[in-house]
């Protein structure tokens, strides 16, 4: 419970181009996960926030998931896209752990918390440095 109360996330500004948003959405996530990453598809629609946290069960991952939905960030970011003149390119947020991610669509206001898959293993452990086991 402690890990998700301090998710109080600042506003997050979606303006600026790809470098700035992706500078904020990390600056941002550190507050509260000190190794994170983010990477931004404006093209895809997407900012996907690796946390480079190890261990976090899938309840605590849905926990964090339903908490999401009152930070004021993740409002703004719905909000910008509820706009008739849809403000931000950027439809989904995914953060992202090292079993599971949280899949957000502000269109919908939907989130859904997935098992990864090998590409986003694959993307968690490069992001976060960890090296793959060596070939057999």
């Amino acid at each position: 419970m402690l890990l998700i109360s301090s998710l109080q996330i600042p506003a997050c500004d979606l303006t600026g181009g790809r470098t700035n948003v992706q500078r904020r959405t990390e600056t941002q996530l550190r507050q509260y996960f000190p190794n994170a990453h983010a990477s931004v598809f404006p093209e895809q629609g997407t900012i996907v926030a690796v946390t480079c946290t190890h261990g976090l069960g899938k309840p605590v991952i849905e926990e964090i998931a339903k908490y999401l939905e009152n930070v004021r960030a993740v409002q703004q970011f719905q909000r910008a896209r509820n706009l008739p003149l849809k403000l931000s390119p950027y439809r989904r947020f995914r953060l992202e752990f090292d079993e599971y991610y949280i899949q957000r669509d502000a269109d919908t206001r939907q989130h859904w918390v997935l098992p990864s898959d090998h590409q986003a293993r694959d993307h968690y452990k490069l992001s976060c440095g960890i090296a793959p086991p060596a070939p057999k």
